[in-house]
């Protein structure tokens, strides 16, 4: 049985604290790399791999305009969290290791106005180059069809989707439960130009 094979198999049966703990304990310990944006579902990871091992690899991945709150925000939540080893990315690995594949996060990347947003693609290669384990919560962007399960495989990669199981609510309430705070924008009105035009509630480049 592969290591994708044996996690795969004993997953369905854990709390997402304990399949983050089996990862970055046992199976990958200092193999294990996590990527978050400051969306609270990522806020949310973090704080679940903070509990287990604050000196686990985190990178921030953004592009193009970031708001300064953003900035104030994400250095709150590290300090909050006792993060020992964060990093940040603008992306734009798009090298391809040998035999490899191209790992990437998807992101909505807002205007400086706030009043549009483009899909931007992060390309992640050298980033997780020397991991085995890659827990993905940027959650900006549904994952590709290819990656509906909490436990995937991305060529040499185990990806783990944490929050696959919780909804909008759960998210929320762990929040409240646990007093971290929601990026302010997350909580600012938009103009109302902008709500009318999107069909679905906006996401925001944090």
């Amino acid at each position: 049985m592969s290591v994708y094979q044996d996690i795969r198999s004993v997953s369905p049966d854990l709390s997402t604290p304990d399949l983050l703990r089996l990862l970055i304990e046992n199976r990958f310990a200092g193999k294990t790399l996590v990527t978050a944006s400051l969306k609270a579902s990522s806020v949310v990871v973090l704080k679940l791999v903070a509990d287990i091992n604050p000196a686990t690899p985190v990178v921030f991945c953004g592009r193009g305009f970031q708001f300064p709150e953003s900035d104030v925000y994400r250095k709150r939540i590290v300090e909050l969290l006792g993060l020992e080893n964060v990093s940040q990315t603008k992306g734009g690995e798009v090298e391809v290791l040998p035999g490899g594949y191209d790992h990437c996060e998807r992101m909505w990347i807002e205007s400086r106005n706030g009043l549009g947003r483009s899909y931007e693609i992060l390309h992640l290669n050298q980033t997780l180059a020397p991991y085995s384990c890659w827990i993905s919560a940027v959650y900006h962007i549904p994952s590709p069809p290819q990656f509906k399960n909490r436990v995937d495989v991305e060529s040499r990669l185990i990806r783990i989707n944490p929050l696959i199981r919780w909804t909008k609510n759960d998210i929320r309430a762990f929040m409240r439960e646990h007093e971290l705070p929601f990026h302010p924008r997350a909580v600012r009105p938009k103009p109302a130009p902008y709500l009318e035009e999107q069909a679905i509630p906006p996401s925001y480049n944090y």
